[in-house]
């Protein structure tokens, strides 16, 4: 072959070499490849092909590569990017899979490759294998911890709602919140909820009301559907926009037996819209039982203290005996003591001249004994009267003593020992009761001002007027009910306006 010669054998057994009349056409390898391909593409339709996937890699350019095998053979399988935007599931190494596409050859080396459109799950539903395996990567990354979780304001003045226009959910949470309290302010920002780009409508949505600032919390949501039509809620683009909300959201999407990834990443799930309007937004009439509840616990409870305080003060006055009440006592008792000393002797004295008197009655000595006698008397007389004077004289001593001891000085520390401690235990009583009473005065100013801001009041503050018709004295809120002619009188922030009806145009 390589001289350019035939052989031949003859029937001799004989080899003979001839030379061709032309050379061989011959083909390039690009050609032949090219033809293998051509032919491969026009003769084979597009097929379901069933596998393992391995070695499944993505390259910088965005292109997936793998290998789909089964126990006797294998083929590499390349997706490019514009069909692998489309894919909502992750392939990995090892899963059971489900390829659509083509078979056709790779000219640069010549190699059998499938070139695939469209991977799903064998056996479980695309759809919900890439919602469980976004959840776990979500999850594994803490985006749904409880560290994360806002609580959400208790009486919000502004809520934003994500949803659709017009549709059924947005008007159950309007007609809720709007039931259980007139004043509250409502942003509307609408998205698509389903389709193609709904997920980054709802999540450019969330970004465009914390921009806003007004809202002090968010609802996104809709009504129930399959699990194809909640799918943009279950986007990782949405779970990124409410983790990095810096306003509290509340996930109400589908039925109450539907989760979503939002879900997981919201503030708070809410089953439905309608539970959303019902946890964001307390009853107004619920709010004022609470308060009138509230305010009458308050002041039993304020009412009691006092009373405690009072008996308590009422116990320590009556321990705390007054000094000038003992001191007239002690003087009291002084004179007492002095009076029946002095009714003593006086009446020793007149016992002892009695004596003296019936003795020199019965004796008649002579004059010597009578005057012997009369002095004896009169010193008996003397010594009883020193001794008296003694005993007088000792007991005022004492009395003396007592009262230097009780003296104004004694009584005045004494006094003001007990003032102190009075003035001590009282100021105690004041400062614990002034602390009870700010207290409760500083949650009866919170409790206030709650209830100030759902004032109607605040309502005519901020520019709004209320009409009310003078012929039957209602406040209008249709036109229709309006008559041309009819009197008006308009309320507004300061005073009244009264006017006449003209014309009318209703809606």
């Amino acid at each position: 072959m390589r001289s350019g010669k035939f052989a031949a054998v003859n029937r001799q057994g004989e080899l003979n070499f001839t030379s061709p009349a032309e050379p061989p056409k011959a083909l390039s390898v690009s050609a032949l490849v090219r033809m293998v391909r051509d032919s491969l593409e026009l003769n084979l339709d597009e097929y379901w092909v069933v596998g393992e996937a391995s070695n499944v890699r993505i390259v910088p350019a965005g292109h997936l590569y793998m290998t789909l095998k089964d126990a006797r053979s294998s083929i590499p399988v390349v997706m490019f990017r514009s069909a692998l935007q489309r894919q909502r599931m992750r392939v990995d190494d090892g899963l059971q899979v489900l390829v659509r596409g083509r078979v056709s050859l790779y000219e640069a080396r010549g190699i059998l490759q499938f070139y695939a459109e469209e991977i799903q799950p064998r056996g479980l539903g695309a759809l919900q294998l890439a919602f469980e395996q976004l959840k776990q990567r979500l999850a594994a990354e803490g985006l749904f911890d409880a560290v994360h979780k806002r609580p959400i304001p208790f009486l919000p003045r502004t809520v934003g709602i994500v949803t659709a226009l017009g549709g059924a959910a947005l008007r159950d949470m309007l007609s809720i919140m709007l039931a259980r309290n007139a004043n509250v302010h409502v942003l509307i920002r609408p998205a698509r909820v389903q389709g193609a780009g709904a997920a980054f409508d709802v999540a450019q949505a969330l970004d465009e009301l914390n921009r806003d600032g007004r809202c002090e919390v968010i609802i996104i949501g809709r009504g129930g559907g399959s699990l194809e039509d909640l799918w943009a809620f279950n986007e990782e683009i949405v779970a990124r926009a409410i983790r990095r909300s810096k306003i509290p959201i509340i996930s109400a999407v589908g039925h109450e037996i539907d989760y979503t990834i939002a879900d997981f990443a919201a503030d708070l799930r809410a089953p439905t819209p309608t539970a959303a309007g019902h946890l964001v937004m307390p009853s107004k009439l619920e709010l004022k039982q609470r308060l009138e509840e509230t305010a009458a616990a308050l002041t039993g409870a304020i009412r009691g203290v006092l009373a405690a305080r009072r008996k308590e003060l009422g116990q320590l006055a009556r321990r705390v005996r007054n000094p000038a009440v003992q001191l007239r006592q002690h003087r009291q008792r002084l004179d007492e003591c002095a009076a029946a000393l002095n009714a003593a002797m006086t009446r020793a004295a007149l016992h002892r001249r009695r004596m003296v008197t019936h003795l020199a009655q019965r004796i008649r000595p002579p004059f010597h004994i009578a005057r012997e006698i009369r002095i004896r008397a009169a010193r008996a007389a003397l010594h009883l009267a020193r001794g008296l004077a003694g005993q007088v004289q000792h007991r005022r001593v004492r009395a003396a003593r007592l009262a230097a001891q009780l003296g104004r000085a004694a009584l005045r520390q004494r006094a003001g020992s007990y003032r102190r401690e009075l003035e001590n235990q009282s100021a105690g009583l004041e400062r614990a009761m002034r602390r009870v009473l700010e207290i409760r005065r500083h949650q009866l100013a919170q409790l206030a001002a709650q209830l100030d801001s759902l004032s109607p009041l605040k309502v005519l503050e901020r520019g709004y007027a209320v009409a009310i018709n003078a012929r039957d004295g209602r406040v209008v809120t249709d036109a229709a009910t309006v008559e041309i002619g009819d009197q008006l009188e308009v309320r507004v922030k300061r005073g009244r306006i009264y006017a006449l009806t003209r014309a009318r145009e209703t809606d």
